[in-house]
C-alpha cells in the first residue's frame, strides 16, 4: 500500500466526553497556526478540510443513570457525523484514499474514526484489515457499570474499541461490517501506557495481559522512542494492511509540554514522542493521525500548538516527498527500458 500525497484534515471541535472545557477549542488553534497551508506547502499535493459538527459539541452538568455516560446522545451524535465524514473522505478518490488527519477534541471518536476505515477496508478487493496503534499514558478502559463511575465517556474509549464487558450498547453501531468489535489483541498496540498512573487500575492491565493484548509501557518509549514504535509497527505490519495511528497528548510529559487536557506525567518528553510518532507515519501502510485531548486553553499564544503542528507537517511532508520520489523513479525506469 503506497503513501497518498492527499490529506484531509477533519476538524472536531467537542469536550463532550469528559468534565474539563478547552478541547472544543482545539481545531481551531490548529487552523490559526496554518495547518492546511503549511501542509501545502510542504508538498502535499491535495489538502482539503472538512467540518463534521455543525458547532461545537461540549459538556453540559447533568445527570446520569447507572450504567450509562453524561451527555450520552450528544457523544453518539458527534460519533455519528465524524464517522459519516470520514467515511465520505476515504470513498472520495478512485485510486488512493487521502491520507486522514483528525484534529480535536474528544478522544472518544476513535471509534467512529475506526469504523469508517473498517468500512472502507471491508469493501476493497480483496477485503483488507485495518490496525490501531493506541498512543495514551491511559488505558482508557472504565466502564458505565464500574462502582462509581464518572460517567465520562472519554475515559472508556478502549472499553468501546474492543467493547470489553460494559460497554455501551448505543457504539456497538460502531464496529466492523461483520459486528465485530474494532479492535482486539490481534490488531491493537497500546503504546506509552503509564504504567504507574493510579487511574489505569490493577483490573485493566489483568484484562489487557489475559488477553494477549500488546502493551508499551512509557517507561520504554522514553528509553528507546525509535525502537519501541519499529516493534510496535512490526507487531501490525504482519497482522493487517492499513494502520489508524491515535495520539492522545497526555501521552507527554506535561514538565515541559503541558498542553493535554489532563496532564500525566509520564516521563516521555515532546521529543522523544516525536521521534517515536516520525516512525510510524514512515509507514506506507499509516492511513490516518488522530490528534486528541489538546486543550489551547493551556497554550494562550499557541506556541505548544504550532511545535506540534510543525512537527506533523514535516513528517507527512516527507511521506508525499517519498511517494512523489517514487513515482518518479518508477518513470524514468519505464522510460529508460523504453
Amino acid at each position: 500500500m503506497a503513501a497518498s500525497r492527499s490529506i484531509s484534515i477533519t476538524y472536531v471541535p467537542a469536550d463532550c466526553g469528559s468534565i474539563i472545557p478547552g478541547k472544543s477549542k482545539a481545531p481551531k488553534a490548529f487552523q490559526d497556526v496554518h495547518i492546511a497551508s503549511k501542509l501545502r506547502d510542504a508538498g502535499l499535493s491535495f489538502v482539503s478540510e472538512h467540518h463534521p459538527l455543525d458547532s461545537p459539541a461540549t459538556y453540559v452538568a447533568t445527570t446520569f443513570a447507572p450504567g450509562s455516560v453524561r451527555n450520552e446522545e450528544v457523544n453518539i451524535s458527534v460519533c455519528q457525523r465524524v464517522c459519516r465524514t470520514i467515511a465520505q473522505n476515504l470513498d472520495s478518490a478512485v485510486i488512493q484514499p487521502p491520507f486522514q488527519l483528525i484534529l480535536g477534541g474528544e478522544c472518544c471518536m476513535s471509534p467512529a474514526i475506526l469504523s469508517a476505515f473498517w468500512r472502507h477496508a471491508d469493501s476493497q478487493i480483496p477485503p483488507l484489515r485495518v490496525g490501531l496503534i493506541y498512543i495514551d499514558a491511559d488505558t482508557d478502559l472504565a466502564s458505565p457499570t464500574n462502582p462509581g463511575s464518572t460517567g465520562n465517556l472519554a475515559g472508556m474509549n478502549m472499553t468501546h474499541l474492543i467493547r470489553s464487558p460494559g460497554a455501551l450498547q448505543s457504539m456497538e453501531q460502531f464496529s466492523r461490517p461483520s459486528g465485530e468489535p474494532l479492535c482486539d489483541a490481534s490488531n491493537t498496540v497500546l503504546f506509552s501506557i503509564n504504567m504507574s498512573y493510579p487511574g489505569n487500575k490493577e483490573e485493566h492491565f489483568t484484562y489487557l495481559f489475559d488477553n494477549n493484548y500488546k502493551v508499551v509501557s512509557s517507561a520504554s518509549v522514553a528509553r528507546g522512542p525509535e525502537q519501541r514504535a519499529k516493534e510496535a509497527l512490526q507487531y501490525l505490519e504482519s497482522r493487517v494492511d492499513v494502520i489508524m495511528v491515535h495520539l492522545d497528548v497526555d501521552a507527554i510529559d506535561p514538565l515541559l509540554f503541558p498542553l493535554a487536557n489532563l496532564p500525566n506525567f509520564t516521563g516521555v518528553t515532546f521529543e522523544q514522542m516525536m521521534r517515536a510518532l516520525k516512525v510510524f507515519l514512515a509507514s506506507e501502510r499509516v492511513g490516518g493521525l488522530t490528534v486528541a485531548e489538546v486543550n489551547p486553553d493551556h497554550d494562550p499564544e499557541l506556541r505548544m500548538v504550532e511545535r506540534l503542528t510543525d512537527q506533523i507537517v514535516e513528517m507527512l511532508g516527507a511521506r508525499g516527498s517519498r511517494k512523489a520520489s517514487g513515482v518518479k523513479n518508477k518513470a524514468e525506469k519505464s522510460t529508460h527500458e523504453e
